[in-house]
């Protein structure tokens, strides 16, 4: 039989008595490759837009222009809880429970704006002196007199099962135009969001996700593995060094925000610093689903932000830094540096127990310091040299991470199948927190104002 193979581009085929018979058709190139293709020539054409010198950047001016509140503008906690949850956003939530009372049981719930406040203050009750049951506060024996004497058992559960804050009807339904997956919290949570950036941002803040825990039925839950919370609704949020949240995005799924070319970790971060005041050199930390070398620059630029995170190694923009194999050989500590002056943005590689990227618009590796470290070869801490950009990292990155610590210690842990329920609870919660802060400053400076007496 003569034939002869034929290797085409797009495929296998056979010549067989001159004729070319196409046997089987399995194109070399899918059409991944080529994405991936097409994707490494656009990096490595906007590559060459940055020049990497191996140097430091010159020391500029980053003093922080903003301030700090004054014992004298120091509100007491209750102004604080009325400055999230205002008597509008109250009043919503009775006439909209009311009426869902009736709606659902033909029921009067009779629902005043005093019995409202007096629910929420013993659901704030039950986030500190926690039992296993709700019943159990009003049992004999054990029974919690705060909580027992301001509201009777089956009025606090009639309350819960009846708590609603939108009007139903007015929900477009799932699968249209226009449909809101947050409609049953929306109002609360746009005007809980509008008053969070009415607090007074500090000068050091990161962002981060944070969880509401939850592990029911709903469209956007998440999963994360290295939360303490792993199952939840995720929420992006923005906090100061001191656990401060001054706002949050809740993330509801894929395609529920129009991602741009900058990617989603990056449309993420421009919405959450939308507010804070520009060119008062804030400093602002975030980790590696976020940090790009345009990001860092734009922030610089058009916000006088100065920024600095973790980055991805495919993400550095040309920028050639040393080996890991080589690195590993200089031993830990070892660091290597670039420099891009036009966007002035650095980039530092620290080696310890494996590799680091990090990168930055205001620090880089001098001054370095020791830190100490676990040698797991010789069963004891040693000293480690440290560059500045790291020693900062970790300083500052941790308020969102102090923030969700602070919420798990009085978190609400009555349990219920809705999942607007959990996150209202969480938005309770973090009102109550913010008070912390501005009463650690009204304490300490009228103990200095006492300390000063004759």
């Amino acid at each position: 039989m003569n034939c002869n193979i034929i290797n085409d581009v797009h495929g296998v085929m056979v010549k067989h008595s001159g004729e070319i018979l196409n046997m089987e058709f399995q194109p070399c190139r899918s059409e991944e490759v080529r994405k991936v293709r097409i994707a490494k020539k656009k990096v490595a054409k906007e590559a060459k837009q940055y020049k990497w010198i191996k140097t430091e950047p010159e020391p500029r001016n980053i003093t922080w222009k903003g301030s700090m509140p004054h014992y004298d503008e120091v509100q007491t906690p209750l102004d604080l809880f009325r400055m999230f949850i205002t008597e509008d956003i109250l009043s919503n939530i009775v006439d909209q429970t009311n009426l869902n009372a009736m709606r659902k049981k033909n029921l009067a719930l009779k629902l005043s704006l005093e019995e409202l406040r007096r629910f929420l203050g013993v659901q704030m009750l039950m986030s500190i002196l926690k039992l296993p049951a709700v019943r159990m506060y009003w049992e004999n024996g054990i029974r919690y007199s705060p909580v027992a004497d301001t509201i009777s058992r089956d009025r606090f559960i009639s309350l819960r099962s009846f708590f609603h804050i939108c009007d139903d009807t007015l929900m477009i339904p799932k699968g249209e135009v226009g449909h809101d997956k947050l409609f049953k919290i929306g109002r609360l949570y746009d005007a809980f969001r509008e008053n969070l950036k009415k607090i007074d941002p500090e000068e050091i803040q990161s962002i981060d996700e944070q969880m509401i825990p939850f592990k029911g039925r709903i469209g956007f839950r998440q999963y994360l593995k290295d939360k303490p919370h792993s199952w939840g609704v995720k929420v992006f949020t923005r906090a100061g060094i001191s656990g401060i949240v001054y706002d949050i995005e809740i993330y509801t799924g894929k395609g529920a925000v129009e991602i741009s070319e900058l990617g989603q970790g990056t449309d993420v971060v421009l919405r959450l610093v939308e507010n804070p005041p520009r060119f008062m050199n804030f400093k602002l930390f975030f980790d590696n689903f976020y940090t790009g070398i345009d990001l860092i620059h734009k922030f610089r630029v058009e916000h006088g932000i100065e920024s600095c995170g973790t980055i991805r190694s495919n993400r550095m923009r040309g920028a050639v830094l040393d080996t890991n194999a080589n690195m590993k050989k200089k031993g830990r500590g070892s660091v290597d540096f670039r420099f891009e002056r036009h966007s002035e943005v650095s980039v530092v590689k620290w080696y310890d127990n494996k590799p680091v990227h990090l990168a930055s618009s205001y620090c880089s590796v001098t001054p370095i310091d020791k830190c100490q470290r676990w040698d797991g070869i010789t069963r004891k801490y040693v000293e480690v040299d440290r560059p500045r950009i790291v020693r900062d990292y970790n300083k500052s990155m941790g308020g969102v991470d102090l923030d969700e610590m602070f919420l798990e210690l009085y978190r609400t842990d009555i349990r219920s199948k809705k999942w607007y329920m959990r996150i209202v609870n969480s938005l309770l919660e973090l009102s109550y927190y913010v008070n912390q802060r501005d009463m650690r400053l009204y304490k300490a400076t009228y103990r200095r104002i006492f300390q000063a007496l004759p």
